[in-house]
């Protein structure tokens, strides 16, 4: 079993997606199940928003429980653009499964999130100079990797600025820790596996500021989406008029943003009950947990439906979930009128032994 350990549910659901891409039976699971037959099992620890206190804390009592479980690997999710307890829940780690080092590449670059000179870039652009510059919770006001990390002589963080840089091989006392470019570098190739899940409606949940500020409005209206915000009606009769819709916070005034999340759910519950096969896009980590927790799940299986970027859940009631993190655009083809329903690959191959792992 391979573990992965998330401060957020879109980062884990991002990661999963990626081993089921390549074969693999994952999982995402809110609390960690080690009965799990899964060869990839990603754990959201939901810690970003909380104290750095409560993060250790938490991360070190998950870590114990995966470490009794003998995992051959162990991966650190980390947000793309270092929000959270990155630190402390690296150390916090190091510390429980007795590992030496950690080497963290927050950076992308398949998505234009280098790293270079000791310093973070968006498509060209300084990290605090891009939108997340105004972040409601983590404001980011430097693009210095290590001022934004913070003092660890045990955590190693290189510059990576193409694919290449990506380092495959790595000792075994150390932790892998970062973003989904270098999670999938050391994962290495695969059986490649596509299953498209058959959904007649979807329902987008947007309670992502990134996301919004950079004309998600506008992308999903040029897919044949109905764009709804929270000061604007909506009931389930709308699914007689569209078979498409998103829901979004838009334009955030002085309320706290757990809040808006809060009622973004309560606005897109009961719209829930009518559509059969709904296809519900979750955008951002915190309003995918909020909803998870508000339908009472917490474990997922994965669908390998191959959108870079986006995880693709079954959960109990057998809806589908596509989960991604706010910054990113969803991916081509991810909602098209009529899905097309591929032949998934029924046989599991055995897990491949990442590079990691042979030095």
């Amino acid at each position: 079993m391979i573990a992965i350990i998330a401060d957020d549910f879109s980062g884990a659901a991002e990661l999963a997606g990626i081993a089921a891409a390549r074969g693999l039976k994952a999982e995402v699971q809110t609390v960690f199940d080690p009965t799990s037959d899964a060869e990839v099992i990603a754990v959201d620890t939901d810690t970003r928003l909380k104290s750095e206190n409560d993060a250790v804390r938490i991360v070190s009592e998950i870590t114990r429980q995966i470490m009794a479980a003998k995992p051959v690997w162990i991966y650190k999710k980390t947000d793309s653009v270092m929000r959270g307890h990155l630190r402390a829940e690296i150390e916090a780690i190091l510390n429980t499964a007795g590992l030496s080092e950690c080497v963290l590449i927050p950076a992308n670059p398949s998505k234009g999130r280098v790293i270079r000179d000791g310093c973070y870039f968006i498509e060209g652009m300084p990290l605090h100079e891009a939108v997340f510059a105004n972040d409601p919770d983590y404001p980011r006001r430097t693009d210095n990797v290590r001022d934004l990390l913070g003092d660890c002589a045990r955590i190693h963080t290189p510059d990576a600025s193409v694919p290449e840089d990506l380092p495959r091989d790595l000792s075994s006392h150390t932790l892998a820790a970062g973003a989904a470019d270098f999670f999938a570098a050391l994962l290495g190739a695969g059986m490649p596996t596509r299953t498209i899940a058959p959904t007649s409606r979807s329902l987008i949940l947007c309670g992502s500021l990134a996301a919004w500020e950079t004309g998600r409005a506008a992308q999903m209206k040029k897919l044949g989406f109905e764009v709804r915000t929270l000061e604007e009606p909506v009931s389930p009769s709308i699914w007689q008029t569209t078979s498409k819709l998103m829901l979004a916070i838009g334009e955030r005034e002085n309320e706290h943003s757990a809040k808006l999340t809060e009622k973004l759910i309560e606005k897109a519950l009961p719209l829930l009950s009518e559509p059969a096969n709904l296809r519900i896009g979750l955008e951002g980590g915190a309003t995918a947990i909020a909803f998870i927790r508000c339908m009472g799940w917490t474990r997922f299986e994965v669908i390998p439906e191959g959108h870079t970027g986006v995880g693709s859940l079954r959960p109990p009631d057998g809806s589908v979930l596509c989960v991604k993190p706010g910054s990113y655009l969803w991916p081509a083809g991810i909602w098209p009128s009529t899905q097309e329903i591929l032949t998934p690959i029924t046989k599991s191959p055995s897990i491949c032994m990442p590079s990691i792992l042979r030095s």
